[in-house]
């Protein structure tokens, strides 16, 4: 019952306008699919620079509507409300994840909570069924990659499942070192080998159509097109950069180095410490494997320069995963602050660019004009979280009932 109460919800806000940009490219890669196909779909005549594993849907929901709903334009509410279907259905199965691996550790009642939490979550809800974008799909298989890991002890299926991830949404990758870490410490050789093919070959595939006569030529193409659409420090982000203020050049120099450089390095410094601090081997059994993973998200969002608002949206599942099976009020807290935190980040650049609304005009220029100082908070939470974390891993376990993973 509260799972169609909670599609209800999401079905009855997605009528709500979507964030007119992004939507504008969902159809007319929708309809350019439907046409053409995937192997006339990338083109330097028009914008395409996009990974392909969403596109597939995509062709799916173009051939839907020209075949089922030809009166319905490309253009319409009812086609709008279309795209953002598998979305809204992507995060509902992303919170029966959520309850399966609560439930296994803890009772109904906390793992149905756990739904619930991120399911109603503002920002998941926000950033699917209003803004309509498709960081749900991506963060549904990053779940899937570390649910077959933890539970089947499937290494060779999270490869699978990760590399749907990163094809859909290449942010993914910030998952990568803490799944690799896990994957090494935890299995034999042979999985390491399986698992690395599982991975090539699933991209191959996805990529092939696209590119038949070379995928991986096509994978560096994507690529290399996606990094260069950006140069922001920060784009809209509240996160380290957006304290340097908005949309900066990250090409500039500092010390001789790009900006852009400074971030990796600052992201590989944190990653250190994020995934080799002692008690090593804690870190990667639940419920602390989840909260590495979350720390390693928000790391990644804090420090690489491009980043946009929504590119934190993995980091609700997994910390509220360590959060639920922790029981950790602290930790609920803050997933509920940061929810409410990070859905007015992806309010700003949806009510900017959704003019049509007029949506408070005196919040936009508040947020313009405080844009640093909310970057501030945004870090200093990363910052709070990173040494609330370090004093709950380094001590014994709270939880002397939790089973071992």
């Amino acid at each position: 019952m509260w799972i169609v109460l909670v599609l209800l919800i999401r079905l009855i806000l997605s009528f709500l306008p979507p964030m007119a940009i992004d939507q504008g490219a969902w159809r007319a890669w929708s309809a350019r699919m439907a046409e053409f196909g995937p192997a006339k779909f990338y083109s330097t005549e028009v914008f395409t620079d996009n990974p392909p594993g969403f596109l597939y849907i995509f062709w799916f929901l173009g051939e839907v509507k020209n075949k089922l709903l030809p009166n319905v334009s490309y253009t319409s509410p009812g086609f709008d409300f279309l795209l953002k279907l598998p979305n809204n259905l992507a995060d509902l199965g992303t919170g029966w994840l959520i309850y399966l691996l609560i439930k296994r550790k803890r009772s109904d009642s906390w793992a149905k909570a756990g739904f619930l939490l991120y399911t109603l979550n503002p920002s998941v809800i926000f950033n699917t069924s209003i803004f309509g974008q498709f960081d749900g799909s991506g963060t549904l298989f990053a779940v899937l990659a570390v649910y077959a890991l933890v539970v089947y002890k499937r290494p060779e299926l999270t490869g699978l499942f990760f590399a749907i991830s990163w094809a859909i949404k290449p942010q993914t990758i910030a998952l990568a070192p803490a799944l690799g870490l896990l994957i090494l410490i935890s299995s034999k050789p042979i999985k390491w080998i399986l698992t690395g093919l599982s991975f090539l070959g699933t991209t191959l595939l996805i990529y092939w159509p696209f590119f038949p006569t070379n995928p991986i030529s096509g994978i560096f193409q994507i690529s290399e097109r996606m990094v260069k659409l950006y140069t922001c420090t920060t784009c809209f982000a509240f996160n380290f950069w957006g304290l340097f203020d908005n949309w900066r050049n990250d090409t500039n120099p500092f010390l001789g180095l790009p900006l852009v450089g400074w971030g990796m390095i600052l992201l590989g410094l944190s990653y250190i410490f994020i995934l080799f601090r002692r008690p090593f081997s804690k870190h990667y059994r639940e419920p602390y494997l989840y909260t590495t993973i979350a720390l390693s998200v928000l790391a990644f969002f804090n420090f690489l320069t491009r980043m946009h608002e929504r590119y934190v949206f993995s980091f609700f599942a997994f910390f509220l995963l360590g959060a639920m099976l922790l029981k950790s009020k602290k930790l609920l807290a803050f997933y509920l602050f940061f929810s409410l935190f990070n859905t007015l980040n992806i309010y700003f650049p949806y009510a900017t660019y959704t003019t049509e609304l007029k949506l408070t005009p005196d919040l936009l220029k508040w947020l313009s004009q405080n844009f640093r100082w909310l970057s501030g908070i945004g870090f200093a939470s990363f910052l709070i979280l990173f040494v609330g974390i370090e004093k709950i891993i380094s001590t014994p376990s709270r939880q002397s009932n939790l089973q071992k993973a």
